[in-house]
């Protein structure tokens, strides 16, 4: 190969890092405004960050807001006065002979609805619970859109963590195939062990394809959720550590009764119904209107006569059809009083769930950190030295390998487990930091 060849391709080399880093340069900055590209844990700030981005994008939350816009806008549409009623009309003649003339033949009047009984305050008293119960709705939706997308964040982390793993099962496979290669062509080590290791290897290979591709799945549903193209990049997303502390069930399960955002709603469309009720028990009672009428002459124009009206409604007449509508009323607002004790059993019982579910996995983090790993990481490094010496079996150093990767993965499935835990009791408890429920560890769960 002549030097003028060597620097040319030398040259060629070099211009083709340029622009393989040109290229990822423009890529980062195009996706800069999509995600940040350094590795990035979950965190209550991050999470409100993007919680900010999804409520300006999210089709449910503008669904809900534009109930909640509705609802208000019907508060200022209540009437104190309802619209006047005016008539006119013309005399007809009768075979009796009336005199036009005298009595007059055009009639008119106008009568006006009184606001009696407080029907005006209590028709805006239920209009103020309905929307009352619509922004209910909306902070409701906020809040379950902050838990799913945690959810959806932990996944993705929990995506990101098998990856990692599967990659550097992945290496230690190569290497461990390099040595074995290298020991059969000496005679050192069988065929079968040769076709065992290659096999791990096909296998590991395998697996981090399909890893790869269900993490880009993890990452299209945080993308839905922010509203974003569904096929923007995200970094790297790490899980949280594990809680160095219990949560005190009594006082979490009080908040939760307190702030749920289900109860809250529930306990809103109580009030809401109950107005209601008081808005048909009076509806009960007669519509009263006050009106003047007049006679003219249409022949001169001139008035024959004058009158001053009161009208009122004969509702006792339909009096067992107000009772049914009465009893309809109250058949709905016990109908919702009994749902919401219901929601506020199951809301005990599934906190209760979750107090267990969110113990054990602290536990299970605490056992596989601090226990199970270490120690299986040394017995892989004793099951390398020794058949790196002869005295052990490449079936025993594949197997420790094995269990130490899914030692791994369950210390990681752990973590999200825990993450998707928190995320529920904060949205149930309208609560971001969990510690204001926590208690400090027995000593013998201190860690050493």
């Amino acid at each position: 190969m002549t030097p003028s060849f060597q620097h040319r391709h030398r040259r060629a080399w070099i211009l083709a890092w340029v622009f393989l880093a040109l290229a990822r340069w423009a890529a980062a900055d195009t996706a800069g405004d999509l995600a940040p590209a350094a590795p990035t844990e979950i965190t209550a700030a991050w999470v409100d960050r993007l919680l900010a981005e999804a409520q300006e994008r999210s089709p449910t939350l503008a669904a809900a807001g534009a109930r909640a816009e509705a609802a208000t806008a019907a508060v200022g549409g209540v009437r104190t006065w309802e619209d006047p009623v005016f008539t006119v009309g013309l005399a007809l003649p009768t075979a009796r002979g009336t005199k036009s003339s005298e009595d007059g033949n055009i009639l008119y009047g106008i009568e006006q609805k009184l606001p009696v009984f407080g029907r005006p305050k209590l028709a805006r008293e239920a209009a103020e619970a309905e929307a009352a119960q619509e922004k209910l709705g909306v902070a409701y939706e906020t809040q379950k859109l902050r838990r799913d997308l945690t959810v959806a964040l932990v996944d993705l982390a929990l995506a990101d963590e098998s990856v990692d793993l599967a990659r550097q099962d992945l290496g230690w496979l190569e290497l461990t195939q390099a040595a074995v290669d290298q020991r059969y062509r000496v005679g050192k080590t069988s065929q079968v062990e040769w076709l065992k290791v290659q096999t791990e290897h096909a296998q590991a290979k395998d697996r981090l394809k399909t890893l790869v591709l269900q993490r880009e799945h993890r990452q299209v549903g945080v993308n839905r959720l922010l509203n974003r193209k569904l096929d923007a990049p995200w970094p790297t997303v790490v899980l949280p550590a594990a809680p160095p502390a219990l949560v005190e069930g009594e006082a979490l399960i009080a908040a939760a009764e307190e702030a749920d955002p289900r109860l809250q709603i529930l306990r809103q469309d109580i009030a809401r119904t109950e107005a209601m009720t008081r808005v048909t028990r009076q509806r009960r009672q007669p519509d009263i209107g006050i009106g003047v009428q007049g006679r003219n002459y249409s022949g001169d124009g001139g008035l024959r006569e004058g009158l001053v009206t009161v009208s009122f409604t004969l509702p006792w007449l339909n009096a067992r059809r107000y009772d049914q509508d009465l009893q309809r009323d109250r058949a709905r607002m016990r109908a919702s009083e009994f749902e919401m004790a219901d929601y506020a059993l199951a809301l005990r019982e599934s906190l209760h769930r979750s107090l267990i579910d969110l113990d054990a996995a602290r536990r299970q983090v605490r056992l596989y950190r601090d226990e199970l790993i270490p120690l299986t990481e040394q017995t892989l490094a004793s099951a390398r030295t020794a058949w790196e010496n002869n005295l052990g079996r490449l079936q025993d150093m594949l197997e420790a390998q094995r269990l130490l990767v899914d030692n791994r993965l369950v210390l990681a499935q752990a973590l999200a487990e825990q993450g998707r835990l928190q995320a529920e009791l904060s949205f149930r408890t309208g609560r971001t930091d969990l510690a204001l429920f926590t208690r400090s560890m027995p000593s013998s769960e201190s860690t050493p």
